[in-house]
């Protein structure tokens, strides 16, 4: 498999694109009526592509971002005593479900040109009222909804650019970068599954991440998205473009496993992520 693969044809949502202003008024609102609620806080939590600290955009000098697509679920924050409570996603926006989003960095210019226009780059929920101190989410798809029928799956399932066909399940995350002379992507799915869509007994790779921020604070902090940690063991200097697909045989898929906290022979967490964290 080679990195051709990623130049491939872009393909298009099937939900149309944002109205920007109406958007925020939207969220603005929704969250001025959670807020005003004696059940419920509402909750923004943003996310930010980087590279060694910094911000990484598609647009500009090098290392650029390729892509930065990924799904997330099981979305908990850490209330009083430690104890979770799930963050009820608002559902009328069309890159969430109620507990789960996508999430998508890119914007479809300079090096991302296998993307699209629309970004997704915070979440919108609820929580009861009180401080949280600490955030837990997956990277990845339920397997119930992982491997149903893909035509008939509500947004933000609905994309197809995120759908792995031939695997009868989704690209958990997409990502990639490009130096000057050099570039590398990642999909990550379950693997290894068996049955065909709808029909799927399970997966022998099932390549979820784990994402743990204790210190995380809700209105303070945003989740900083580390390109250099997940590309930390690739060599991005011999002047050939890599790329790796979750499969068994890939060794380039190893060291960014590793920084996912995924053991590649497995396809289970194994150790601490390190690509997800709370941005300086």
């Amino acid at each position: 498999m080679t990195a051709n693969r990623n130049s491939a044809r872009p393909s298009s949502r099937r939900f149309a694109a944002p109205v920007r202003l109406h958007l925020i008024l939207t969220i603005a609102a929704m969250l001025l009526g959670i807020s005003c609620s004696a059940e419920r806080q509402g909750v923004k939590i943003v996310f930010l592509p980087t590279w060694n600290g910094q911000p990484i955009a598609c647009e500009g000098e090098a290392p650029a971002l390729t892509d930065l697509r990924f799904y997330i679920s099981n979305i908990e924050l850490a209330g009083e005593g430690g104890r979770a409570q799930p963050l009820v996603l608002d559902n009328q926006l069309q890159w969430q479900q109620q507990d789960l989003a996508l999430i998508d960095l890119e914007n479809g210019r300079g090096s991302c040109s296998n993307g699209t226009a629309e970004t997704y780059a915070y979440l919108v929920g609820s929580v009861p009222p009180g401080g949280y101190r600490g955030l837990r989410f997956t990277v990845g798809v339920p397997f119930e909804r992982n491997h149903a029928n893909p035509l008939t799956a509500e947004q933000p399932l609905d994309d197809p650019a995120m759908h792995w066909h031939w695997r009868s399940g989704y690209k958990f995350l997409r990502a990639g970068i490009k130096t000057e002379t050099d570039g590398f992507w990642i999909h990550v799915g379950s693997a290894g599954c068996e049955g065909t869509v709808r029909n799927i007994s399970g997966c022998r790779f099932p390549n979820r991440v784990t994402v743990e921020l204790a210190d995380f604070v809700p209105r303070e902090n945003t989740v900083a998205v580390d390109l250099s940690a997940l590309m930390a063991g690739t060599n991005l200097e011999d002047g050939e473009a890599g790329d790796c697909s979750s499969g068994p045989p890939e060794l380039a898929c190893v060291a960014p496993f590793e920084a996912l906290g995924i053991d590649f022979r497995s396809g289970d967490a194994s150790g601490r992520q390190r690509v997800f964290s709370i941005a300086p």
